[in-house]
């Protein structure tokens, strides 16, 4: 072996057994031995010239190369001692061709990658992979990895380069667990591409076809036989799918047209009218998988994202493990400026958390112990120790993630009405073809079949769909079913269900009744300095209207505190009992007969009551009662002014509460003292009065109704996602995103609609044009293909809004 120092940093060792191959048994050796040394950067084998190139870190000194030498000889002199570096468990060594003349492998801190290192600044990187410049489907694996991974803003393959460049947070996301992820997901890509059934042949093959039939027709007439066989290839996928119509389903549909032209194209000789027609639904279709695929990674961008590496918790010690290692119960650390990876409750620690990306909170949410946590929230502040409820694919956000995938599959009303359309104009279109032939001759006849109306529609519908369900994402709404987007529009009636929907589960303080002397800030202040301890909805409202007194909390004896069926504590030298009457009762506190009618008609109210004793007296009573939503009235005005004929609420509550809400709110009707499992009959009952209905409720007792409602809306947020039954969530708790749910089903309809009229409008013109102006074959293709584009492009217009913003 012999050495050269061709440059400071750098080392060639050349050796023809050694270096012959990069496979070699001891050539792996020498990689594994040699990144041993931290100062390695990067070895380079070159089996062409059997030599192998180091390089390092170099220190000050004329003796940096002799230091090096010396630890790489170090490794080398206790041959079975010398320790080794996992290279082969970091890298992708695997993938890469045994014919390939030189390999690359880089560090990147603890981590080895054959991705090498093109460009780096601050949050900024551009790597480059042999593999993904020879085959594609690593590309697309490494895609879906970079599409998934928290942290990356945004990324940009370069084919011909087999590099990516990387936009990433350096405060979320570090360069060497991107490598990492990388790496896992070459790895995990099958060594061939997966056969996927085409669409239709490819558009640089459909524009080669187009310029043949160019020069066919008009310069080179012996390639006439060269341009009909490319043509009839383009075609195949037309007449492949217009057997299957015929043969499989027996009707005669939009495909079968297709097939006809290319067939009577052919036959009369119009190769540059059917080259046209191929390569504009080549175009089409590429066009339309391309803005599917933004669109489809534009949803799961909105909650899509996890980390893939956590620190564990354990034995006292954190240690950074994978993801998928973790289990049920495990504790996980998160630190300021992560993403929490998990679903859990908080073990240890403080924190406040961004969430709005998953529930559309706008403020940062303050989490204590014992609060609930979700993955792919980011921590603003503080330290947890969270305790695993859900990790991977369980996890909240994850199961967003697979119902955004699913309703990005369903196929929009608008869009199967519009092939109806299409399919039902085939024979007609058939008949007035055969009626051009004999008056105007077969170009007209083609022009008349070419006019067909489902090849836009088909692509424009599911993009506008999208489209709208991006949107909805953006604001935080999640739509199971895509078709309650589509129906939306239909809804004249909506019924709200009263508790949790137009109400807060947490009750407020209403009047307060005082004995003896006691006046009502006492009261209160020795209520609230009882309860501080709790944090259950009665004990949150004392402590909220106990705030608006402006005053400091009592306090209280930590001896003499102790909690039974109520509270018995020493405040400032007094006993107090916070309780209910039935504590005060067992207490031996009788209540006054002054109270009984205030009691009766808290009763009547549907009410509830929290007693207070000062000694052995009773000092007054707290009233309980429902607090209403304050943007409930807005919403229902909304809904008035947007066409909903009928608005109801539906409550288990006593009649007298629910009928002034209503009275309140200025609803049409009300419904009480319902029972859960009879809440559907009353959808359907309103059905029945030839009402479309969309129930809005809190998705706890209310699935039966939920399912029997034509739209059905649950207001729980992101903990309802798994089980809930609502084809639509709002990640909010709260109503105020009704309104934008009518809008963007608003949207979504005049948008398919604007797409049909597009489609339309042209295509009859051009069929009366056959008759009316001698139209031929040129003008339908024209008509066809332009307003198909049109139609597409008006699409994706609302999806061009969201990325915008």
């Amino acid at each position: 072996m012999t050495l050269s120092f061709p440059s400071a940093g750098r080392i060639v060792f050349q050796d023809s057994k050694i270096f012959s191959s990069w496979r070699s048994s001891a050539c792996k050796n020498f990689i594994e031995k040699t990144f041993v040394i931290d100062e390695v950067r990067q070895v380079e084998i070159s089996t062409a010239n059997r030599q192998a190139s180091i390089s390092y870190v170099s220190g000050e000194g004329a003796g940096a190369e002799a230091t090096m030498l010396r630890k790489l000889a170090g490794l080398y002199r206790q041959e079975n001692e010398a320790p080794r570096h996992p290279v082969l468990e970091k890298t992708t060594l695997q993938l890469i061709p045994k014919s390939q003349p030189s390999l690359r492998i880089y560090r990147y801190g603890s981590t080895l990658s054959t991705w090498e290192p093109r460009l780096q600044t601050k949050g900024w990187a551009r790597l480059r992979n042999p593999l993904i410049l020879n085959k594609r489907h690593y590309a697309q694996f490494v895609e879906r990895e970079l599409m998934n991974l928290i942290g990356v803003a945004r990324y940009e393959f370069h084919a011909r380069a087999g590099s990516v460049s990387i936009e990433y947070d350096s405060t979320l996301i570090h360069l060497e667990q991107i490598v990492q992820h990388l790496d896992r997901a070459l790895s995990n890509a099958p060594s061939r591409s997966p056969k996927v059934k085409s669409e239709g042949a490819s558009l640089p093959v459909a524009t080669l076809s187009l310029f043949t039939a160019a020069a066919s027709t008009f310069f080179v007439p012996a390639m006439l036989p060269a341009s009909a066989a490319l043509m009839l290839y383009t075609a195949i996928p037309s007449y492949r799918r217009g057997y299957k119509v015929i043969t499989q389903e027996r009707r005669l549909g939009v495909d079968v047209l297709d097939s006809i032209i290319f067939s009577a194209c052919l036959i009369t000789g119009q190769l540059f009218a059917g080259a046209t027609t191929a390569w504009f639904l080549t175009f089409g279709r590429k066009l339309l998988k391309k803005t599917e695929d933004d669109s489809a990674k534009v949803l799961r961008n909105v909650f899509g994202k996890q980390p893939s590496l956590v620190w564990l918790f354990k034995d006292g010690v954190e240690i950074e493990t994978s993801l998928d290692k973790i289990r049920l119960g495990d504790l996980i650390v998160v630190h300021t400026g992560e993403a929490v990876p998990v679903d859990g409750k908080v073990h240890e620690g403080n924190a406040i958390i961004d969430q709005h990306m998953l529930t559309g909170e706008s403020a940062p949410s303050e989490k204590a112990v014992g609060d609930d946590v979700f993955a792919s929230t980011v921590m603003l502040a503080g330290k947890i120790v969270v305790a695993v409820e859900k990790a991977g694919e369980e996890t909240t956000s994850s199961k967003i993630t697979r119902i955004l995938n699913q309703t990005v599959t369903y196929k929009p009303k608008a869009q199967s009405i519009g092939e109806n359309l299409a399919d039902k104009a085939v024979l007609p279109a058939l008949g007035i073809s055969g009626i051009a032939a004999l008056t105007a001759g077969p170009s007209a006849a083609l022009a008349v079949i070419n006019s067909e109306l489902g090849t836009g529609i088909r692509m424009a519908a599911p993009l506008g769909l999208l489209s709208a369900l991006t949107l909805c994402a953006k604001d935080a709404i999640l739509v199971k079913d895509g078709q309650a987007l589509e129906k939306m529009r239909e809804v004249d009636t909506v019924l709200f269900d009263k508790t949790g929907t137009l109400t807060r589960e947490k009750p407020e303080v209403g009047k307060i009744f005082c004995c003896s002397s006691f006046d009502e800030s006492l009261l209160i202040s020795y209520a609230a300095a009882a309860e501080q301890k709790f944090t259950h909805p009665i004990a949150k409202a004392i402590q909220e209207r106990f705030e608006k007194l402006k005053r400091p909390m009592p306090q209280i004896n930590a001896s003499r505190y102790s909690v039974g069926f109520g509270i018995t504590v020493e405040i400032e030298g007094e006993l107090v009992r916070v309780g209910s009457r039935r504590f005060m009762e067992m207490e031996n506190i009788p209540f006054p007969p002054s109270l009984q009618k205030d009691l009766a008609r808290i009763h009547d109210d549907g009410h509830s009551f929290v007693s207070i004793a000062i000694g052995d007296k009773l000092a007054g009573i707290l009233e309980l009662r429902s607090s209403n939503r304050p943007e409930a009235q807005e919403i229902i005005s909304g809904l008035r002014a947007r066409g909903i004929k009928q608005i109801a609420i539906i409550s288990g509550d006593h009649e007298r509460p629910t009928r002034a809400l209503a009275e309140h709110l200025g609803v049409d009707r009300h419904f009480a003292e319902v029972l859960p499992q009879e809440k559907a009959r009353y959808v359907e009952l309103l059905q029945k009065e030839g009402r479309t209905v969309c129930f809005v409720g809190d998705g706890i007792n209310d699935s039966i109704a939920l399912k029997q409602a034509d739209v059905s809306i649950s207001l729980r947020g992101a903990s309802s996602v798994a089980t809930d039954t609502a084809q639509v969530i709002f990640m909010e708790d709260n109503i105020t995103k009704m309104l934008a749910l009518f809008d963007h089903s608003k949207m979504l309809h005049q948008n398919v609609r604007r797409s049909w009229n597009l489609i339309l409008a042209p295509n009859a013109f051009c069929v009366a044009g056959v008759f009316l102006f001698g139209f031929n074959i040129w003008h339908s293709v024209a008509f066809n293909n332009i307003s198909a584009l049109m139609a597409l492009a008006n699409g994706v217009l609302p999806l061009r809004r969201a990325n915008s913003h």
